[in-house]
């Protein structure tokens, strides 16, 4: 199966999600989540607004730095000093990664009312189509939408289209404490029309290694 032909695939992986919520209660009394700073065409002040996260791994151990986008990327990715913070969110996306190389990986919130704008990460921010997006959903409020639609009937002037304009539209909601695979090789944008956060763990894996590929097939 081309994994680009689907919207997402739930992963076969045991999670505890009373964990994973006791250690996000943590950080949401105890750290600041940074707004995402963006300097994609119109999405500058969209995103701040409607984005925000914080860093389990992120640039020379930085839990804020990789919320600027377009800053330079020196340095290596390291674990922030969430580590002893949030040890089971490091379990399981160590136990996801295995020993494949690690990306940045964010805990990323989504506000009340809000959405971001259709985007690609290959198609238009450089990502390698074997580069796999990761989410993990933690607090996932019901009737908070993921959304994918073809790349070949998105146009640029379709940036700020609602989701059913789009033919080939596939809409869907994730279950919290659950990894999935998530289409970021065609155009996607979430949609929150609810009053509470949506907060999930999102990161990449390179679905050419081995233990990637093996979580892969044995989640199909």
């Amino acid at each position: 199966m081309n994994l680009n032909d689907i919207s997402h695939l739930k992963l076969n992986l045991d999670i505890d999600l009373n964990k994973l919520k006791s250690e996000l209660a943590t950080l949401n009394t105890s750290y600041r989540f940074e707004n995402y700073h963006s300097i994609f065409f119109g999405a500058q002040t969209k995103y701040r607004k409607a984005w925000s996260g914080i860093s389990l791994y992120g640039t020379n151990g930085s839990i804020h730095n990789d919320f600027y986008e377009g800053s330079p990327e020196l340095g290596t990715i390291e674990p922030t000093e969430l580590e002893s913070v949030v040890p089971y969110m490091f379990d399981v996306v160590n136990r996801i990664y295995g020993d494949s190389p690690k990306s940045r990986v964010r805990l990323m919130r989504i506000s009340p009312k809000s959405s971001l704008l259709w985007h690609s990460h290959v198609q238009e921010h450089g990502q390698v189509e074997s580069e796999l997006t990761i989410q993990i959903p933690i607090d996932c409020p019901t009737g908070f939408k993921y959304c994918v639609v073809d790349k070949n009937e998105f146009k640029w002037w379709k940036r700020f289209h609602k989701p059913n304009w789009f033919k080939s539209l596939s809409e869907f909601e994730m279950e919290e404490g659950n990894a999935y695979y998530f289409n970021s090789y065609h155009y996607h944008n979430v949609f929150n029309p609810t009053n509470k956060y949506r907060t999930a763990l999102m990161f990449y894996v390179d679905s050419n290694h081995p233990h990637i590929k093996e979580l892969i097939n044995n989640s199909l």
